[in-house]
C-alpha cells in the first residue's frame, strides 16, 4: 500500500514538472516568436506622415528670337499629359520688337508630384533643342504636416458638432426658439465646416501637386560684339540724338520764324507806300549832260 502511494506522488511530480516545461516553452514562444499584432487603423482624413509642398523656379536663357517655338512645345507637352497630372495655370509671352533687346516672360505649371522630376528633364530637352541654356534652377520644401493636421482636426470637431446639432434639430425636443437657435448654429457650423475642407483640401493639392515656374529670359543685347561694331554703332547713336535734336529745334522755332518773316514784309509794305527808302537803297542823282557849245570849246582846244 505504501509503495503504491509513493508511485502516485511520483506520477503527479512528474505531471507538474513536464506542465511547468511546457508553460515556459509557451511563454518563450509568446515572446520571440510571436509577430506584433497590426496598429489601429487610422481615422478617416487623418494625416499619416510628413507632408511637404515642392516647388520648382526654372530659367532659360534665349540669344535669339525662339522663346515662343520653344514655349509652346513645352505647354503642348503638359497639356498631352492631361490635367490630372500636368496642368497650365497661367503663361505670358511677349514677341520683342525690331528695336528691343530684352524681354521676359513666364508660365506656371502644376504637376503630378510624383512624376515632376522625369517632367523638368524633358522640359530641359526642349529648351535646349530650341536653342535655349539653362539659366537657373531652385527646389523650393515647405513643411504644412502642421497645417495638415490642425485642418484634419478641425474637420473632425466642426462635423461631430454638426451632427450634434442635426441630432437635436431631428428630435425636436425644446421650444420654438431652441430649435431656432439650433437651425442657426447648424447653418453656422456647416459653412466653417466647408470653409474648413476647403482649407483642408489646398493642402492636399499643395502636396500632391508641385508647382513649376518656368522664366524666359531673352537678351541679344550686342554687348559682346567687337569694339569696332560697337564704335560704329555708338557714333550712329549719336549721330540720330543730333539730328532728332535739330529737327526739334527746326520745329520748335518754325512758329516764330513765320510770325517774323511776316511781320518783315508787312513793315517792307508800308515802307513803300509811305516812299520810305534806306538810306543805303538810294540811287546817285543823274549827272547833268553837256551842252553843245561846250562840246565845241571841247574839240577846239
Amino acid at each position: 500500500m505504501g509503495r503504491m502511494i509513493a508511485i502516485a506522488l511520483a506520477a503527479v511530480l512528474l505531471t507538474s514538472c513536464e506542465q511547468r516545461t511546457v508553460h515556459k516553452t509557451t511563454e518563450k514562444l509568446r515572446t520571440f516568436d510571436v509577430a506584433e499584432p497590426p496598429s489601429a487603423p487610422a481615422a478617416p482624413g487623418a494625416t499619416t506622415g510628413p507632408q511637404i509642398a515642392y516647388s520648382y523656379t526654372v530659367s532659360y536663357a534665349f540669344d535669339r528670337p525662339t522663346v515662343a517655338q520653344v514655349q509652346g512645345d513645352q505647354l503642348a507637352l503638359c497639356r498631352r499629359m492631361g490635367s490630372r497630372h500636368c496642368l497650365v495655370v497661367r503663361s505670358t509671352l511677349h514677341t520683342p520688337g525690331p528695336n528691343e533687346h530684352v524681354a521676359a516672360d513666364e508660365a506656371m505649371l502644376l504637376v503630378d508630384a510624383r512624376i515632376v522630376a522625369g517632367l523638368n528633364q524633358r522640359l530641359d530637352a526642349l529648351a535646349i533643342a530650341g536653342g535655349a541654356r539653362l539659366s537657373e534652377r531652385q527646389l523650393t520644401a515647405e513643411d504644412v504636416t502642421r497645417a495638415t493636421i490642425d485642418a484634419d482636426a478641425k474637420v473632425r470637431a466642426k462635423q461631430a458638432l454638426a451632427e450634434r446639432l442635426l441630432a437635436i434639430i431631428r428630435s425636436g425636443k425644446g421650444n420654438v426658439g431652441e430649435l431656432v437657435q439650433a437651425e442657426r448654429a447648424y447653418a453656422t457650423t456647416q459653412e466653417e465646416l466647408d470653409a474648413t475642407r476647403q482649407e483642408q483640401a489646398g493642402l492636399a493639392q499643395r502636396v500632391a501637386m508641385s508647382s513649376v515656374t518656368i522664366n524666359y529670359l531673352y537678351d541679344a543685347t550686342p554687348g559682346a560684339r567687337s569694339a569696332v561694331w560697337n564704335s560704329v554703332r555708338s557714333a550712329g547713336d549719336t549721330l540720330a540724338i543730333s539730328l532728332a535734336a535739330l529737327v526739334s529745334a527746326v520745329v520748335a522755332g518754325l512758329p516764330w520764324l513765320i510770325v517774323g518773316g511776316g511781320v518783315v514784309l508787312l513793315l517792307r509794305r508800308m515802307a513803300r507806300n509811305r516812299g520810305w527808302r534806306r538810306p543805303w537803297g538810294r540811287s546817285p542823282p543823274p549827272s547833268p549832260s553837256p551842252s553843245g557849245d561846250q562840246v565845241r570849246d571841247d574839240a577846239m582846244l
